[in-house]
């Protein structure tokens, strides 16, 4: 099963972006494949979160159309003093909550994690312990070395992107 941080991955194109001068987008179709290297999938999971207050997401309905299976949390209005500041809550946590109770219920042999946040250390090395096997794919700069090193197999997505990223004009 694919496990995708909608969230962490926004942020870290926007950084590779920035970085190679170019305005990047991740082509998660073709990512989800590269990742799977022909191995039969059971389910890709795209964890994301929304405005409620906006239209729907037309992005959220081209991953549903190509077999991902998308888990969007409503941005949460928080207040900072006189500032209303829009966060993501509940992302991360519902991840990690899919991401066990499958493996605890042997759903998957393997979960290919697509995120940098070492949020997940935990929640990993539990699907680990529960004799699973997980990859994680990340741009660098974005993971540090332990959960790095957590993985049965890690894949820099910089490595990948002439298969997965695309160009667009700004």
């Amino acid at each position: 099963m694919v496990f995708i941080d909608g969230s962490n991955m926004y942020h870290a194109i926007r950084a590779y972006s920035r970085k190679n001068k170019r305005y990047y987008k991740i082509d998660y179709v073709k990512l989800r494949d590269v990742l799977l290297q022909n191995r039969h999938l059971i389910r890709a999971y795209f964890f994301c979160s929304y405005d409620p207050k906006a239209k729907p997401v037309k992005f959220y309905d081209y991953l549903t159309s190509n077999g991902f299976e998308v888990v969007a949390k409503p941005l949460r209005t928080r207040q900072i003093g006189e500032k209303s500041l829009r966060t993501e809550k509940g992302v991360d946590v519902a991840l990690a909550v899919k991401m066990l109770s499958l493996a605890y219920e042997n759903a998957y042999d393997t979960a290919i994690l697509v995120s940098g946040d070492s949020d997940y250390v935990e929640a990993v090395s539990l699907v680990k312990d529960k004799g699973k096997r997980v990859e994680i794919a990340a741009f660098r700069g974005t993971i540090n070395r332990e959960f790095r090193q957590l993985a049965d197999r890690f894949t820099y997505l910089d490595d990948l992107a002439d298969q997965i990223l695309k160009t667009e004009e700004v």
